[in-house]
């Protein structure tokens, strides 16, 4: 069974020939692993770069699938550079003619600084000014990945990747799920604040933003995509209440996942931190899959109760703690705990495994390497 193959029947509930395996790297490790690269290339896919750069990552570690987190992306425009930094400690620094600047770090994202502050109020914010064509991935904090105007350039990022991995190899797109976008228009405090004040402009808001996703999403998924991950780190309890999640953003995620349903792709959550109170009602948002299911002290969540709730119902993608263990652990401690994810996970319908999170940036390449040697010894069904 090849490794399209294998990812297949594990988001479709079947039993593959052994299990997956498909841990999301972070940017910082991307960049770590692969030093010869600029960050800057790498962050406006110069050369396709951006692509490489995740691919490497999974041939080098035997991973069965590849994601790719940012689809589409703008190259560039040296015309609103006015100077770069080349020589600082962080990394290269760009400072760009209206004020703005950002250090593209060797380590992890890059750091974005604005002039002026570019949140929105939410009394004077006119929803109508949402695009219906999606112009940018809200990445991080004040941090934005704009997409390219032309269809071949928004999803450069999967065909390359296919180029590169065969057709036997699994390849998934990603988007970033409503909240995320109203999170950057407002702030993370403004956000909050609003979905208690203005729970229906943030609903319109919410639905606007996700029809737009959507639409950069049908792109993906006409290139041939094999599943979609919605990137949704704030929809956990830390941040949102189990009453707002379902009344305001469930019902915005759910256009998207009904439109990867409508087109037979699997889409599977990735959430953060504590989840314990809404497991079953992410997956009632028609979701095929989730993966982080973070373990104390990240989360809430253990593997086995996930199992027992969700795992007759879902995939499950998971969930070695990556701070705790890949991180901070020897390879003799994550040989350990990835046995023991496998026996769990496996008495699953479907199982991948993976990190709960992405994988930290300095964590040591050889506990990485465990994954594939554990899964050899002990994930065959």
């Amino acid at each position: 069974m090849n490794s399209r193959e294998r990812v297949v029947k594990a988001m479709r509930l079947q039993i593959p020939d052994r299990v997956p395996i498909m841990a999301s790297p972070s940017w910082g490790f991307v960049l770590l692993q692969n030093s010869v690269i600029d960050p800057v290339d790498m962050w406006y896919n110069h050369q396709n770069s951006y692509p490489e750069s995740f691919c490497s990552i999974s041939r080098r570690f035997h991973f069965d699938g590849v994601k790719i987190p940012g689809v589409g992306l703008a190259p560039l425009n040296r015309q609103e550079i006015d100077t770069i930094n080349q020589e600082e400690v962080n990394g290269k620094i760009i400072n760009f003619k209206n004020g703005d600047s950002c250090t593209f770090c060797k380590d992890e994202l890059p750091r974005y600084r604005h002039k002026l502050s570019p949140e929105k109020d939410i009394y004077e914010f006119n929803p109508n000014l949402i695009p219906e064509v999606l112009e940018y991935h809200p990445v991080s904090t004040r941090l934005r990945m704009y997409l390219q105007e032309s269809l071949g350039g928004r999803v450069n990022e999967i065909r390359h990747a296919r180029h590169i991995m065969g057709p036997d190899f699994s390849i998934h797109g990603q988007f970033y799920s409503p909240e995320d976008y109203l999170i950057d228009l407002l702030g993370l405090e403004g956000a909050m604040l609003a979905l208690l004040t203005h729970p229906d402009k943030c609903k319109e808001i919410l639905m606007r933003f996700a029809k737009a996703i959507a639409g950069h999403v049908q792109e993906q998924i006409n290139i041939g995509i094999d599943s979609m991950c919605a990137s949704a780190p704030y929809s956990g309890q830390n941040f949102i209440s189990l009453e707002i999640y379902e009344q305001l953003i469930a019902p915005a995620q759910k256009v998207i996942v009904d439109l990867c349903k409508a087109n037979n792709v699997p889409c599977y959550c990735h959430t953060c931190g504590s989840i314990d109170d809404r497991l079953e009602l992410i997956i009632d948002v028609g979701f095929n899959g989730l993966e982080c299911l973070d373990p104390p002290p990240l989360g809430n969540i253990r593997l086995e109760d996930a199992v027992r709730r969700i795992g007759d119902r879902a995939f499950i993608k998971g969930n070695i703690d990556p701070v705790n263990v890949l991180l901070n652990r020897s390879v003799e401690q994550v040989r350990k705990d990835v046995r023991n994810c496998l026996e769990t996970g496996m008495s699953a319908k479907g199982f991948i495994l993976s990190t709960a999170c992405t994988i930290a940036p300095h964590t040591p390449p050889e506990n990485v390497e465990v994954f594939f040697e554990m899964v050899e010894k002990y994930g065959y069904y």
